[in-house]
């Protein structure tokens, strides 16, 4: 298959200067890293955003072999070859805190002590389900829910292993009292991550601003922003 030279470009603006090479240097030896892409690849459209994130797309053959560009994403010097669209919008973005906020219907530096506290939560919370992972080999089931960190759940597949004091000693509530949504469902044996959520002030899926859910695989975009 014809092989396909390096072709790299920044914006107008800044194509001639010393920091765009290393910005494009840096995300390259990123992707090369990864072993799935080719150090003879093609690229193209990199450009640099706040955070120390670099996006652009590469050169890869789509299921029946012809090339095709797909998009990556280099945050600090981890790269992604399969970003999520949410992941796309939000860390190249020039302003990556509004398009959080459009992404996912709030207004982050309004809402911020009530989505901070939830996102605490998901932190505390994760630490015991990794460990009854490691005890168990699974996450709580859920119709087993979260209480089965706190005591040894008499529901669905029992656990192997409970320690006496549980893994935790009780479960938060969001800001508005109410219980995260959580769910895990085990599918022939195969490993499935677990969704925790809070619904937000109305308690019901979907909604903005206060009625906005905020789920537990936004961690990462919410960080991203504290962090610039």
């Amino acid at each position: 298959m014809r092989q396909f030279a390096i072709s790299l470009s920044c914006s107008a603006l800044i194509a001639l200067t010393a920091g765009c090479a290393s910005t494009e240097d840096q995300a390259i030896e990123a992707l090369n890293d990864t072993g799935q892409v080719s150090r003879n690849s093609n690229y193209k459209d990199i450009t640099q955003y706040p955070g120390n994130v670099t996006c652009g797309k590469y050169l890869a053959q789509d299921y029946q072999g012809f090339p095709i560009y797909k998009d990556f994403v280099v945050l600090d010097t981890v790269a992604n070859l399969r970003p999520l669209a949410l992941d796309v919008k939000i860390y190249c973005s020039e302003d990556p805190a509004a398009a959080l906020d459009a992404a996912f219907n709030i207004n982050y530096q309004v809402q911020k002590l009530q989505i901070d506290s939830i996102l605490e939560d998901f932190r505390t919370l994760a630490e015991p389900l990794a460990a009854y992972l490691k005890s168990n080999r699974t996450y709580p089931w859920t119709e087993q829910g979260l209480q089965a960190l706190v005591e040894r759940t008499t529901k669905g597949n029992a656990p192997l292993n409970f320690p006496e004091d549980g893994y935790i000693s009780a479960i938060p509530t969001d800001p508005w009292g109410k219980s995260y949504d959580y769910v895990c469902e085990p599918f022939a044996g195969i490993l499935v991550p677990y969704k925790l959520q809070s619904f937000g002030a109305d308690g019901v899926a979907g909604g903005t601003e206060a009625n906005a859910d905020i789920k537990h695989s936004y961690l990462p975009y919410f960080d991203h922003i504290n962090d610039l």
